[in-house]
């Protein structure tokens, strides 16, 4: 799979994404964490993990940590809001809804961050 700056992916990367997704899903089983709230975290590793293996070419630029940083903040604002909206009982968003607004979410965090980062003159210290 092709990331931004034309660099490829490997499959060691893709292991590395689902494993935190799989240690997320652990935690939060061992932890004992509602489903709905299971589901916002899993989701928020799945998004974040995809998007920083996906722009790594932006890794030794300061503008793309600082935006991812403050994405994640909001996302983590905006989703507590959501879970917080729907019943104690209720499992959360799930499935196919979930699994839409992922990718929505994710392309447009790529695309301001990577512009974001790119515009940037701070470059590896």
């Amino acid at each position: 799979m092709r990331v931004a700056g034309g660099k490829t992916s490997s499959i060691g990367e893709w292991i590395v994404v689902f494993g935190a997704v799989a240690l997320a899903v652990a935690i939060t089983e061992f932890v004992g964490v509602s489903k709905k709230w299971e589901n916002a975290i899993v989701f928020t590793v799945l998004v974040f993990a995809s998007v920083v293996l996906a722009l790594r070419p932006a890794w030794g630029r300061r503008a793309f940590w600082s935006g991812l940083i403050a994405v994640f903040l909001f996302h983590c604002i905006v989703l507590v809001a959501i879970e917080q909206s729907t019943p104690p009982t209720s499992e959360g968003p799930h499935g196919l809804p979930l699994i839409e607004a992922g990718m929505v979410e994710g392309v447009l965090i790529l695309g301001g961050l990577w512009r974001r980062s790119m515009k940037s003159n701070s470059h590896p210290s």
